[in-house]
């Protein structure tokens, strides 16, 4: 009996002794498939980022290449090591003056160390945005305040990156917010 108990113990502490998986609890892999009871660990994030063509890039390799840039400053100051997986992009019906519409990159971000997670937050949101001043409604705020605010969390050095998502309410009209990734 007691050595089939010190057998069950050093099998448990084994697996626990590896690196935090993606996902903790009941029955999980490291992948996180397949969990009884699981909840992310934080070490995957799925990132997503609408854009133009110039922006992103014809098949979102400036994408790519911006998270990579800015990994490679946050490395200077902090270990990193991310996997990128399940790339996928895709084209918007939001066509643009010049007529090329939109396109929409994709990323699963994989923290490869334990002890580095990610850090997705809102940090600023606007009601009632309009595309620009000319549009007939309600409007407190314009697309482009969007974009500065933006521009300006991306200032910040220890953001991995930034990105406007849209959204509608029947009380707040439509809404935009900035959402930013950092490691932590």
């Amino acid at each position: 009996m007691k050595k089939t108990l010190a057998v069950l113990f050093l099998l448990v502490a084994g697996n626990i002794a590896q690196a935090a998986p993606y996902y903790t609890g009941v029955g999980c892999n490291e992948e996180g498939t397949r969990c009884t009871f699981g909840k992310p660990s934080g070490r995957v994030l799925n990132w997503s980022k609408k854009g133009t063509v110039q922006e992103l890039g014809e098949r979102c390799e400036k994408f790519i290449a911006n998270i990579d840039a800015r990994k490679n400053e946050i490395a200077k100051s902090q270990k990193v090591e991310l996997k990128y997986k399940n790339f996928t992009y895709r084209w918007t019906n939001d066509v643009q003056e010049d007529g090329r519409a939109k396109i929409v990159c994709s990323v699963e971000l994989h923290s490869e160390l334990a002890d580095v997670k990610f850090d997705s937050k809102i940090v600023k949101k606007f009601y009632w945005v309009c595309e620009n001043r000319d549009q007939g409604g309600v409007c407190a705020h314009y697309l482009d305040e969007c974009e500065a605010a933006r521009d300006e969390a991306l200032r910040d050095s220890s953001v991995l990156d930034a990105t406007i998502y849209r959204g509608a309410s029947l009380l707040q009209g439509s809404i935009c917010e900035i959402v930013t990734v950092k490691l932590k």
